[in-house]
């Protein structure tokens, strides 16, 4: 083997060892079949419907929680700070559960909804990373004279796994949607401080010693 051709393969020993670990665990991290996660956004908004349902009846009556007496009359407008396609999810999927909704506040009763987040993203091995997105959200009941009738807060939690390669595409720009805290998991940090320094000062070995028997 001529020497060219030694220096090329301790090159690619060295490219190998360093590189190869991150490349295969981004390329495993989601099957070609797998759909792709959904996003914050999309789990921030459903979430939110979910817990809205869980006050309005089979006849479409909406009770706040903790008013068996007391009903809000529909249709309600929503009075919520997001983005429009989190809007367009919001109502759709409150219309799909039997809510009327509002197209404006004019003549009708209003709920005021605010989300105060703290969404996590924790990045594990083999290219994953552990999400869980969730927030305290705050309502406020208006009747049609803007007055105050009602305010009470409930809470979600979602958490799941995703591809650490679809991190910035689930984030998106409004504040519940983004990740308030990121963090690498304690036993990844432990093997990268282990195996990092192993793998380059194994490759360096080995360029070495390849370079060694050339010149001898």
């Amino acid at each position: 083997m001529t020497q060219k051709h030694l220096y090329l393969f301790a090159l690619t020993i060295l490219v190998t060892l360093t590189g190869w670990k991150a490349e295969h665990a981004g390329a495993s991290a989601l099957l070609l079949d797998d759909p792709p996660p959904p996003t914050n956004e999309a789990i921030a908004a459903d979430e939110t419907v979910r817990m809205i349902l869980e006050w309005v009846d089979a006849d479409g009556v909406i009770r706040p929680p903790g008013s068996e007496t007391r009903m809000i009359p529909g249709p309600v407008y929503l009075d919520m700070a997001v983005p429009p396609a989190v809007r367009a999810r919001i109502h759709a999927g409150l219309i799909a559960g039997g809510m009327r909704i509002a197209a404006d506040p004019e003549q009708y009763h209003t709920i005021r909804i605010q989300w105060q987040p703290d969404n996590i993203l924790e990045i594990q091995r083999r290219g994953v990373s552990r999400r869980i997105i969730r927030s305290e959200l705050f309502f406020s009941w208006l009747d049609a004279d803007r007055e105050i009738q009602k305010t009470w807060q409930s809470s979600f939690s979602h958490e799941d796994e995703i591809p650490t390669d679809y991190v910035a595409e689930v984030t998106g720009t409004w504040p519940p949607a983004a990740f308030q805290q990121e963090s690498e998991s304690g036993r990844r940090t432990l093997l990268r401080r282990i195996a990092e320094p192993a793998v380059i000062t194994g490759a360096i070995a080995v360029t070495i010693y390849l370079l060694y028997n050339v010149r001898s």
